[in-house]
């Protein structure tokens, strides 16, 4: 009977993936956090005779990350055996001990066979980072250095503790390991909206599937008020820090909030066809609401409604003409509004403009 043994497991948790994967967002608000070292519990059974390398039999399938759906979040996790370093020895008055040049070794760990035939499994236990948010339990997934993927195959048994903020998961070998999250999983947004706090300053607030986000716009730089999740805010480590909006999506990237959609999104977003499904109970309905057509070259009302079933461009009968958006509310706007917004800095409405093509709200609302 193999007995058992204690070996040391050693996971870190890097920012970035490995090899092509492996990226790093610039410009982010504060120093940059240090990588995190932390212990994980491990359970595997010791080989008593010198560890072979074992047919494995029939290879499962690989399950292949697609990214452009599934994305790390909290940093990658390097979980590998180590032999335990000489210890010290006690001789008389002297106490010794024994130096490597070789630093930590990687203990040569190979998965014996359970009772039914199946490999042994790697028992492990992380804890999350507390500067992160998992909205839905998140994918475990391997990465294939001779793929260059991430892969999900190989991982069995996951015990998501979402209170104790850790997770417990089996694999037939020591791996390096990523927490996935749905890039999509906040959209399309349930509202948005965009006012005027003062001169150059502006609060764009996003309500999205689990969170709620508010962003400060002051000239050229944003500041993340609140992100609050089932009433508590969270995210404290990056609210009221004023930074560039480049640094502020990829701040909340990093942290998990993802509400800035890319090229490829809407094969993953169901976006609504109805237009009153973007309207909330205390939303304005009948005369309040304007539908235009933009197309880059030209603004007119549309003959759609919100409640219309699906999208036409038949214009409304003797609709005005008007060569951009802003000659349309130039005509109906007071002398008070106008003269706002032609006093607003550049770096402001480059701020705003930069917040909305990011988040493409009236795309994924």
């Amino acid at each position: 009977m193999p007995s058992s043994a204690s070996r040391w497991g050693r996971s870190a948790a890097e920012r970035g993936t490995p090899s092509a994967e492996r990226a790093s967002a610039q410009g982010d608000a504060g120093e940059v956090e240090p990588p995190l070292i932390s212990c994980c519990p491990l359970h595997f059974p010791e080989e008593e005779a010198p560890p072979q390398e074992e047919p494995r039999g029939r290879e499962e399938a690989p399950q292949v990350v697609d990214l452009e759906q599934l994305v790390p979040v909290g940093g990658v996790f390097h979980i590998s055996a180590l032999q335990l370093p000489p210890q010290a020895q006690d001789v008389g008055d002297w106490t010794m001990v024994e130096l490597l040049d070789v630093g930590l070794e990687v203990y040569p760990y190979s998965p014996g066979k359970a009772e039914d035939g199946t490999q042994e499994a790697v028992q492990i236990t992380l804890r999350l980072p507390d500067n992160v948010i998992y909205f839905k339990v998140p994918v475990v997934a391997r990465w294939d250095p001779a793929g260059q993927w991430w892969r999900t195959d190989g991982i069995s048994k996951i015990t998501y503790e979402a209170e104790e903020k850790s997770i417990t998961f089996s694999m037939g070998d020591f791996y390096t390991v990523a927490l996935l999250q749905d890039a999509h999983l906040n959209l399309p947004y349930q509202a948005w909206e965009l006012h005027p706090t003062g001169v150059d300053e502006g609060l764009f607030t996003v309500t999205a599937v689990f969170a709620t986000i508010q962003i400060q716009i002051k000239d050229n730089q944003c500041m993340l008020s609140s992100v609050v999740v089932e009433e508590e805010e969270v995210l404290s480590h990056i609210t009221g820090k004023w930074m560039s909006p480049l640094a502020l999506r990829a701040a909340l990237k990093r942290a998990g909030v993802n509400i800035f959609p890319a090229e490829y999104s809407p094969k993953y977003v169901p976006v609504p066809r109805k237009v009153s499904e973007h309207l909330t109970a205390g939303s304005a309905k009948g005369n309040h609401w304007s539908l235009l057509m933009f197309d880059g070259e030209k603004v007119q009302h549309l003959k759609l409604t919100e409640t219309s079933e699906a999208f036409s461009e038949e214009l409304e009968e003797e609709s005005e003409f008007h060569s951009t958006l802003y000659h349309m509310v130039k005509d109906s706007a007071s002398n008070e509004a106008m003269d706002k917004v032609e006093r607003a800095g550049c770096l402001f409405i480059d701020s705003v403009y930069q917040l909305l093509l990011a988040t493409r709200v009236l795309a994924y609302s």
